[in-house]
């Protein structure tokens, strides 16, 4: 699905995709996206046609988000938070879409 003219900057670009963190008080984090790290991730490179291809496969892998603002938003002591913790299907649809396009 190609991203619609409000999720797009004005050169362009898409917009960033906003960190899913939610602070005890319910307040949403103000910062955006600025790294996916998978772990556990079952990779495939594939060769057909004359061209390699780039595929990872579910269920194993899962992805850690990482924020503009805070990082892995880590408490103390510095675990990560599960909210910053994906599976593939779980993860925000404008960011599989914005990984996807750049595999």
């Amino acid at each position: 699905m190609a991203p619609t003219d409000e999720e797009k900057g004005e050169d362009g670009h898409r917009t960033a995709i906003p960190c899913p963190f939610v602070y005890a008080r319910g307040k949403r984090c103000t910062g955006h996206i600025v790294r996916v790290e998978a772990y556990k991730a079952d990779l495939l490179w594939t060769f057909k046609d004359g061209r390699w291809s780039f595929r990872f496969r579910e269920p194993r892998s899962h992805f850690h988000l990482f924020c503009s603002e805070k990082g892995n938003h880590a408490g103390y002591p510095a675990r990560d938070s599960d909210q910053m913790k994906f599976y593939w299907q779980q993860l925000p649809e404008a960011l599989q879409e914005a990984l996807e396009q750049g595999l």
